[in-house]
C-alpha cells in the first residue's frame, strides 16, 4: 500500500503541492484529477487507504462522486439501478416501472441490505465518493 504522502508549501499563499514517493504515485494522483478535479493530498491518502493504489485499480473501483446529502446512498442506489436497466420493465405496459411502484421503493434499504457490501464510500469536503470493493 502506498505510504502516506507529504506536502510542501509553494511560495504562493495557500498553495499546497504534494510531493510523492515516486513518479508512479505522482502519475496516479494526476490521473485521479480527471475524475475528481478537487482532489487534494488528504483525499488521495484516503483513497490509498482503501487499497486503491494504481490506475488499473482506480478504473475498476471508482464509480462516481455525488454531493453529500441526506440519504446519498439511496440516491446512488436508485441511479445505479436505472443505469443498469433494472428500472425498465418489459411487462404488460412495455415501459419503465410506473411511478406508483418506484415511489414506494426504499432505496436506502436496498443500499443497506444489498449494496453496502459491494460498495464503499469516502465522505470528504461535502462530496461522497463511491467505490466498488471488487477491484
Amino acid at each position: 500500500m502506498t505510504s502516506s504522502l507529504s506536502a510542501k508549501v509553494d511560495s504562493r499563499p495557500s498553495e499546497v503541492i504534494p510531493t510523492f514517493r515516486d513518479k508512479r504515485d505522482h502519475e496516479f494522483y494526476e490521473y485521479i484529477l480527471n475524475d475528481i478535479p478537487d482532489l487534494d493530498l488528504e483525499l488521495f491518502n484516503l483513497i490509498n487507504s482503501l487499497g486503491i493504489e494504481n490506475v488499473d485499480q482506480w478504473e475498476d473501483a471508482y464509480v462516481q462522486s455525488m454531493p453529500s446529502a441526506w440519504r446519498v446512498e439511496a440516491q446512488f442506489t436508485e441511479q445505479l439501478m436505472d443505469d443498469l436497466g433494472y428500472l425498465s420493465w418489459d411487462g404488460p405496459n412495455e415501459g419503465p416501472l410506473p411511478d406508483f411502484i418506484l415511489s414506494h421503493i426504499d432505496w436506502q434499504a436496498v443500499w443497506d441490505c444489498e449494496l453496502c457490501h459491494d460498495y464503499c464510500t469516502i465522505d470528504y469536503d461535502g462530496v461522497t465518493h463511491f467505490f466498488s470493493r471488487n477491484f
